[in-house]
């Protein structure tokens, strides 16, 4: 369970940052506006989430 949360949580910061890139590629460098901002941000939701799941399993994996 440990390893899948780690599998997770790395996924998770990759997401983001290929988002980010992925905008730049995707407009050839022209400059971000607030939409990209947007997805960027909300794309650390799964990050979060997974971080909040690890955090409250935590205690359940040691009893």
């Amino acid at each position: 369970m440990k390893g899948l949360f780690n599998l997770v949580i790395a996924l998770s910061i990759i997401t983001p940052v290929s988002v980010f890139f992925g905008y730049i590629i995707m407009d050839e460098g022209d400059q971000f506006t607030a939409e990209h901002y947007m997805v960027t941000g909300l794309s650390t939701i799964p990050f979060v989430f997974a971080l909040l799941v690890k955090f409250l399993m935590t205690g359940a994996e040691k009893e």
